[in-house]
């Protein structure tokens, strides 16, 4: 048998339909945004696997080791929790050192601000314990490093800070937390002189700023920004190795939020370190001038035109 309606009543039915079909996905993706939202990994997908064990020969090859792993973890925590408890989340930190995975993530599960540290990134040979506390630090620069958000469902306000705003609150804020209680002038002599630390960011952090203790700061950010960039070139199997003295000369005319190119995420890191204004200044969600150096106003330390349009 065939069922037949007359025209205004399968308009209506069409309708209403179309009206429930439209309430049930609504409600379905508020509630997957209010309970698990899911930020671009750290790196761009891939499929490399860096297993427990693995032992790299290469010549200046890093990778942490569990205790180191737990050990940048362990503060992490102790410092951060009250910090993001301030802005209105309860952080949660995933140690996955047993998995392969070669990336890290941010999410958030309602009030759980949520970061995802895999070992399988720890143990990659490019990785030093200052590349590894950058990628921490990015992670939670998606929760709290302001403006520019990416976009949320239909265009409006999501809750991540971008790619190119979470590489830039690393060392514009939160690097500068992490490194505070460490012997930096040691550390920085050893990396000087084995070419972890470039004369050229080195010259930079000198010639920006008068106290010694932010000198060493920037530098150590400048440390953690060759160990990542020298990730990203691995991983896109580029031949040039990013260099400071050879910053990225694009400029977008529109925000990009997804992964900037190598070069312009080593560029946004030293841009974060150089910036003068006090780590203590907050950041805005909604102004990116907020606690940060503003093109045309500062010499150096603004965010790279590379991602950044203004």
């Amino acid at each position: 048998m065939t069922l037949k309606f007359k025209a205004p009543r399968l308009a209506k039915v069409l309708r209403t339909a179309a009206l429930v079909f439209i309430a049930g996905s609504s409600l379905s993706m508020a509630h997957h945004s209010h309970t698990h939202t899911l930020c671009e990994g750290f790196l761009p997908e891939n499929d490399m696997k860096i297993p427990v064990g693995f032992k790299s020969f290469a010549v200046g090859a890093a990778g942490l080791t569990e205790a180191e792993f737990n050990g940048v973890l362990d503060r992490t925590e102790r410092i951060f929790k009250p910090i993001i408890a301030q802005a209105g989340g309860t952080f949660k930190v995933n140690r996955l050192w047993s998995d392969a995975t070669v990336n890290a993530s941010a999410q958030q599960n309602g009030r759980n601000w949520i970061i995802n540290m895999y070992g399988g990134l720890a143990r990659h040979p490019a990785t030093t314990v200052e590349g590894f506390a950058l990628v921490v630090c990015h992670e939670i620069g998606h929760h709290i490093g302001g403006a520019p958000k990416v976009k949320g469902f239909l265009g409006f306000g999501g809750w991540a800070s971008n790619e190119g705003g979470s590489d830039y609150y690393a060392g514009l804020k939160c690097l500068r937390d992490f490194f505070a209680e460490d012997d930096n002038e040691k550390i920085i002599s050893e990396a000087s002189a084995d070419g972890r630390l470039t004369k050229f960011a080195a010259g930079l952090c000198d010639q920006q700023f008068a106290r010694d203790s932010d000198r060493l700061l920037c530098k150590r950010t400048a440390i953690g920004g060759t160990s990542v960039a020298g990730l990203f070139q691995a991983l896109r199997n580029e031949t040039a190795p990013p260099d400071f003295e050879k910053p990225d000369s694009s400029k977008v005319s529109k925000t990009d939020d997804k992964h900037p190119a190598t070069q312009c995420r080593m560029d946004t890191y030293l841009a974060g370190a150089l910036c003068d204004v006090d780590k203590s200044v907050a950041l805005s969600d909604k102004d990116y001038r907020q606690g940060s150096c503003v093109e045309n106003v500062a010499k150096l330390g603004f965010r790279p035109r590379c991602w950044f349009a203004p």
